[in-house]
């Protein structure tokens, strides 16, 4: 069985490139459809939230 907090890496991991190719899809045209704004700032939410649980996971091994 794989260790629990590598797989949960590998699921954010997965997310992250997920929202970082609406993302990038957002920069290169959907700036003016409606609702892109609030869809992009939801996806730069959810990129702070990862990036708070990627610490909370890592913060173990300073101890």
């Amino acid at each position: 069985m794989q260790n629990p907090v590598k797989e949960r890496i590998v699921k954010l991991r997965d997310e992250i490139a997920q929202l970082s190719e609406a993302n990038r899809l957002y920069l290169q045209s959907g700036k003016s459809k409606p609702g892109a704004v609030g869809d992009h700032e939801r996806r730069l939410q959810r990129l702070q939230e990862i990036m708070d649980e990627l610490v909370a996971l890592t913060d173990w091994k300073k101890l």
